[in-house]
């Protein structure tokens, strides 16, 4: 009697060891814009921990969740989205445009991305109307010699 209790205790134990692993899995997709140009370099996050992924330079991404987690895919100039995860292990996701973030979006030249308001560098602002009227072989000749308003 007592070796078929343990037998049934120990089945039980192991059942329930491999549901806890079952619910860990892949997620594999796709991030693009409303036209559906992938999206390299967009990052997929975890909600709520430091577990985190970005895209290719197809907008592919895999990451490792467990189900019932929120991702949230985010990129510069597009509205964020967070999509639970459910019994599929494929999420392809389509971003919005967010044309009021890019007024205050600012590049540096050493490749760093910030915000107007965190930026401690001199910003200037380079008009369409100021380069049209150069002929030039490069930007960086187009932006020699730009007059600056102070």
């Amino acid at each position: 009697m007592k070796t078929k209790f343990s037998g049934i205790l120990m089945l039980l134990l192991a059942f329930v060891v491999q549901l806890t692993f079952a619910q860990e899995k892949t997620i594999s997709g796709t991030v693009s814009d409303n036209s559906g140009m992938p999206l390299p370099g967009a990052t997929v996050l975890v909600k709520g921990s430091n577990t985190g992924t970005s895209t290719d330079f197809d907008g592919n991404y895999s990451i490792k969740v467990n189900q019932g987690a929120t991702l949230v895919y985010s990129f510069i100039g597009y509205v964020a989205k967070g999509v639970v995860v459910r019994t599929s292990n494929t999420i392809n996701i389509t971003m919005k445009d967010d044309a009021t973030s890019l007024e205050e979006v600012v590049v540096t030249a050493y490749g760093g991305v910030s915000t107007l308001r965190a930026s401690a560098a001199s910003v200037i602002t380079v008009f369409a109307a100021e380069l049209e009227v150069r002929a030039s072989a490069s930007v960086i000749q187009d932006l020699q010699g730009v007059k600056l308003m102070v």
